[in-house]
């Protein structure tokens, strides 16, 4: 045996082959050698080592001595020495002394190690004040430079900290994973308070899970970023439900991650190369699996067992907007998953044992003749990307795949929902949230329902515990997902309502959730207690009704003019309108418009000399054009207000056009040599070009104020804000307090887009503080924002801080189907249920 262990700890196999090596041999040992007692257990000892040797303990924090303890981990530029941590448990105490005026603490430890084969590193800890940090960041030293990963943390007490080498940045010039020298730990000051950092290990941990981040295979700068984003979210959704994985890049695929890998997820690698395809092609002969989404590779579908169909578009929006399992079950994924998509590359099943597993549906629920999800021997290929929504039905979706081709990592998933059950609100543990609301009971007219869903969560929870030990993983998270709903239930049922507030949405479409029925959509808000709605009608270039002053949209020629339809609508359900206008940005503008405003010289242009299709704040055609097309508004409909957004400059590298140039020197009232280099930072100019724009942005808010004031003194003027103010006023040029502080505007909505609850808090906190913004102050919430993705407990949760901070109401962001299901019904139990 002692030969055996040897010799595959010293081979070439991958571990995939070693596995299957050991179970031929354990197979024809007790076959022919039954009599041998131990064997299994010896061989079990052989694997179990096997697996071991993927992870590396870097430090377990167990020291001898105080003093053992100090000479490791060295305190540096005042900071306090670690001290041990009690028996019985193992961990090393690092004091974080915030209440002093220091900006940071860190220690170093000198290491010797090679962490190249390595693809996350994870940090168990325990902190109980995250709020004193405003993040925590853990440094590599390797050579002349280091790596550094700088989060916040996610949640107070005992926690995992899982850091996927992508995520982490470099300072200087490190030589590489391969020579790690030295670990430093640093807390950022956040809050004023002293708290502690309880570290119990560091480990490396090697996967057989990548991520493929399209690069290379990307024909473009937007195509690179689509697939980033793309990767990012799948990461993000395997990292909640515990599932190691590693990220590499399309020129990060190489013969060791074949040799490793037991599934590869290329989430959007649209063509790939000939040596990519080679690799792809040795890791499919060795049964390896592949998930692909939306890939335009015809070679590679072939790969599969597939045949990939043609690109197909759809201007509809209730066409695709979810796709159903034929068997969930079997593939332990949700029956339905929404997702509203507007173009798809379906891959056919071209083999006998290929076959679809999943279809788009319509708003409806009526399903589409084209493939969802397409699955072969090889693995599976979505005919579209992951997209930002559902995101609860897509982690658990996920976490289905992807266990079905990688068995072993269901147990993780099933202590990490153990662990998460009853993490709604802030309660850390499940005992805790219910004795939390069992105490709301207490004082709610719901209290019997209540008090019912709360014996079903502890009998759910009691079940998942006896799954867990019986090693029935997949029950343990199915399981799971119904305790956590009932929990939710009595948590919204114990919230109170409150009157008047107002309460709003966002429609970033502009045609409501059903196009063409803007009768439904107002019905349902109203249904559900919400009494305001902000269609999107118009961009800086186009508009969704018949307007005399910009381009109509495809919209409104399919579906007609959406402020006539949205505000019949409206008035039937009691609802208000408030017209939605994003200000400046061309997108979705005919190519015709944008190129006349090109010649025109109305366009914004960056530092290197390229074309933003922006307009210009500072041309006064453009904030002519913004404010005849808001007066058309107001004097064709009858509606309760106006909401900017994008009123703003789109970034701190803009305007450097020929015009910005004219209108700068006018307004210096000199010259603006130099240019465009002194006005950029560091520019002798630059202070004064950074109150220019400013003027820019209030000359153009205060215009639409006072000319829609003057003929229509009863409209609101609002405005959709970045809420870290006041840093906004230099990188983007919007001073939004000073808008309230004049009048300016009726109130101001802060896309305070977080799922931290004391982020939120904060943030909230300060805006309210503002001159003039006491009841003027409305907080948008990011429910299913690219920032943040909100359960329907978290958007409770920062509804009931925004009442507390005296929020006169609240916009949820955005109208869609997760909205319309999981958010609007739980907070119709109790924050806006009829008194």
């Amino acid at each position: 045996m002692r030969v055996l262990f040897s010799f595959l700890s010293s081979s070439s196999l991958p571990r995939r082959a070693q596995a299957r090596f050991l179970h031929i041999i354990s197979a024809s040992v007790g076959l022919f050698l039954p009599s041998i007692r131990g064997f299994s257990f010896l061989l079990l000892c052989v694997l179990t080592t096997l697996h071991a040797s993927a992870a590396r303990v870097i430090d377990d924090f167990s020291y001898d001595s105080p003093s053992a303890a100090r000479q490791a981990w060295q305190a540096r530029n005042d900071s306090p020495n670690v001290v041990p941590v009690p028996p019985p448990v193992t961990g090393l105490t690092f004091p974080v002394p915030f209440r002093k005026p220091i900006d940071r603490v860190y220690w170093d430890r000198a290491v010797s190690a090679d962490l190249s084969r390595y693809d996350v590193i994870t940090l168990d800890l325990t902190c109980d004040h995250p709020r004193a940090m405003r993040s925590l960041a853990v440094y590599f030293k390797s050579g002349d430079g280091w790596y550094v990963w700088n989060r916040s943390l996610p949640r107070t007490g005992r926690q995992s900290i899982r850091m996927l080498k992508s995520d982490f940045q470099t300072e200087g010039r490190p030589a590489g994973w391969h020579r790690i020298e030295a670990i430093r730990i640093s807390p950022w000051k956040g809050e004023a308070r002293d708290t502690q950092l309880i570290l119990h290990s560091l480990t490396a941990h090697a996967t057989s899970i990548f991520i493929m981040q399209g690069t290379t295979s990307a024909p473009d700068d937007a195509e690179r970023t689509a697939s980033r984003r793309a990767t990012q979210r799948i990461s993000r959704w395997l990292t909640d439900m515990n599932i190691s994985h590693g990220v590499i890049t399309d020129e990060q695929l190489t013969a060791d991650i074949v040799q490793r890998a037991r599934l590869i997820i290329l989430p959007y690698n649209p063509n790939l190369s000939p040596d990519q395809r080679r690799h792809l092609r040795s890791f499919l002969r060795h049964n390896g699996k592949l998930m692909v989404f939306y890939s335009a590779d015809a070679e590679l579908a072939s790969m599969m067992g597939l045949r990939l169909g043609e690109y197909m578009q759809t201007r509809d929006r209730a066409r695709w907007v979810s796709f159903s399992f034929d068997e969930p079950a079997p593939w332990r994924v949700p029956p339905r998953v929404y997702q509203e998509s507007w173009n798809i590359r379906p891959a056919h099943p071209a083999a006998k044992d290929s076959r679809v597993i999943a279809w788009w549906e319509n708003m409806e629920g009526k399903r589409d003749a084209e493939p969802a999800w397409t699955a072969s021997p090889h693995g599976l290929w979505m005919s579209h990307i992951l997209l930002q929504s559902d995101n609860e039905n897509k982690r658990t979706m996920l976490a289905g795949l992807v266990g079905r081709y990688v068995p072993d990592v269901w147990r993780d998933v099933a202590r990490a929902e153990l662990e998460r059950v009853g993490t709604i609100d802030s309660f850390t543990s499940f005992d805790q949230a219910v004795t939390s609301l069992s105490r709301l009971a207490a004082r709610s007219p719901e209290k019997m329902q209540i008090r019912r869903l709360l014996d079903k969560a502890r009998e759910q929870h009691r079940r998942m515990i006896i799954l867990y030990e019986a090693e029935r993983y997949p029950e343990v998270v199915s399981m799971s997902r119904s305790a956590m709903h009932a929990l939710t239930e009595a948590y919204a049922r114990a919230q109170q309502p409150k009157t008047p507030e107002r309460r709003g949405v966002w429609d970033h479409g502009g045609t409501g959730l059903y196009p063409g029925d803007w009768d439904r959509t107002a019905k349902l808000l109203a249904e559900h207690g919400f009494n305001t709605i902000f269609p999107n009608m118009l961009w800086g270039g186009v508009a969704h009704y018949e307007s005399r002053v910009l381009p109509r949209s495809e919209t409104f020629r399919l579906y007609g003019d959406q402020i006539e339809l949205c505000v019949r609508a409206a008035q039937k359900h009691g609802l208000d309108v408030h017209v939605w206008a994003v200000c400046w940005n061309l997108t979705g503008a005919p190519p015709d418009f944008v190129e006349r405003m090109r010649r025109e010289g109305r366009l914004q242009v960056d530092a290197g000399g390229r074309t933003i299709p922006w307009l210009n704040p500072a041309h006064p055609d453009n904030r002519r054009l913004l404010i005849d097309s808001l007066m058309e508004i107001a004097d064709r409909y009858p509606i309760q207000g106006l909401h900017l957004d994008y009123i703003r400059y789109p970034h701190a590298n803009a305007c450097y056009s020929d015009y910005s140039r004219k209108a700068f020197a006018e307004w210096l009232g000199r010259p603006a040599a130099g240019w465009p280099g002194s006005v950029q930072p560091g520019g002798n100019l630059a202070e004064p070009y950074r109150r220019f724009r400013v003027d820019q942005i209030n000359l153009t808010v205060r215009g639409i104020k006072r000319q829609i004031g003057e003929k229509h003194p009863d409209l609101e003027i609002s405005a959709a804000v970045f809420g870290g103010y006041p840093e906004i006023v230099d990188s983007i040029g919007q001073d939004w307090a000073a808008w309230l502080k004049r009048g300016d505007v009726d109130f101001i909505v802060p896309m305070n887009y977080t799922t931290d609850p004391n982020r939120f808090g904060t943030l909230t906190r300060t805006q309210m503080n503002l001159p003039g913004a006491r009841g003027n102050i409305m907080p948008g919430l990011g429910v299913t924002a690219s920032e943040s993705q909100l359960t329907a407990d978290q958007v409770i949760e920062q509804i009931v801080i925004a009442r507390e901070l005296g929020a006169p109401g609240y916009l949820l962001f955005d109208l869609n189907i997760t909205l319309a299901r999981e958010i609007l019904p739980m907070l119709r139990l109790g924050l806006t249920r009829d008194e």
